[in-house]
């Protein structure tokens, strides 16, 4: 489903009168999550007829998150948890208030996998019995971190499907993949060094923004160095999924190539050649050995090891498929 499509989804439930208390949305926190989050609050608040229009004062607010009804919860502190006196102060008891204006109150958890025991169980009450006309938002692209408790009494709208990575690394990854250089070990590990260095690229990118954010906010001076890095270590970590959804993608596509599926169920699509020419070198059992091997890089790039290493490894036992 296309993110329009599923946005649609959500407005008529909303001008049905209808809409979810909670909606649990699985995808980038900066990227198409939160850019879904702020068209579901414009939907909500706008006052024009021909909701959302995006150009009124209300739809600006939202955007800007200075809507009094509208209470944004984010990782804080050098653990970038959010802590249950978050919850209860700045959530909970917010939106336990009447609304400034419209009507509606909304609660937004940005990385709501960061909620620990206390405040996800402070959080569970109030979206079991919330209040009238509230809406919560959860938005995280670890759903799995999350109570189930929560999880189900929320609509899941899974956005992993519309991730990216953005230019100019995937046209990179993707050159690179394609590269016939991948026979011997010295050119496995010069092609594992390129991918490494659009990894090196995307840290970079994601200080630059941490620090813009936070400038923004008016934050930068009052972040010391050890929560400075938290918030840049976080967001590498969202950035960084899309570069392995990129690389998982590749070798699902030879799967389905090789499985014999539709060619339109090809992601890839600019380099369907090379990946056809790929599929027939490859046997299934040899490319289902690559996804789990993407499948444990992935896990283990969580466990904060060395991803120069974990690259190498990975790429050099992995099938390629080059003649």
């Amino acid at each position: 489903m296309q993110l329009n499509d599923i946005f649609l989804m959500v407005k008529h439930a909303i001008d049905a009168g209808r809409p979810a208390h909670g909606y649990l949305i699985v995808g980038p926190e900066r990227g198409v999550g939160m850019a879904l989050a702020v068209r579901i609050l414009q939907t909500l608040f706008c006052t024009e007829q021909n909701k959302p229009c995006g150009a009124c004062d209300a739809c600006r607010r939202v955007t800007e998150r200075t809507n009094p009804d509208i209470h944004w919860i984010f990782p804080e502190k050098k653990m970038r948890v959010i802590s249950a006196e978050q919850v209860r102060e700045k959530l909970i008891n917010e939106v336990s208030q009447t609304a400034f204006a419209s009507g509606w109150k909304a609660g937004v958890l940005v990385g709501a996998d960061r909620l620990n025991d206390a405040s996800a169980n402070a959080f569970l009450k109030t979206l079991e019995e919330p209040p009238e006309r509230t809406l919560f938002l959860l938005l995280t692209d670890a759903p799995q971190q999350l109570l189930p408790t929560i999880v189900s009494r929320c609509q899941r709208i899974d956005l992993t499907a519309q991730r990216e990575l953005d230019e100019p690394w995937k046209s990179r990854v993707i050159e690179t993949l394609a590269s016939p250089l991948w026979n011997t070990p010295i050119e496995r590990l010069a092609m594992s060094n390129v991918l490494f260095s659009v990894l090196a690229d995307i840290k970079s990118k994601a200080e630059e923004l941490v620090r813009s954010e936070s400038a923004g906010d008016g934050k930068l001076e009052e972040d010391d160095d050890d929560v400075f890095d938290a918030k840049v270590s976080a967001r590498y970590k969202e950035l960084r999924l899309d570069f392995l959804l990129l690389l998982t993608r590749w070798f699902r596509d030879l799967m389905i190539l090789k499985a014999g599926g539709d060619e339109s169920l090809v992601r890839i699509r600019t380099k369907l050649d090379v990946l056809k020419e790929r599929a027939s070198r490859l046997s299934l059992a040899q490319v289902f050995y690559d996804l789990n091997a993407l499948e444990d890089l992935s896990r283990q790039m969580e466990r904060n090891l060395s991803e120069e290493t974990l690259l190498a490894y990975t790429l050099d036992r992995i099938h390629h498929g080059v003649s």
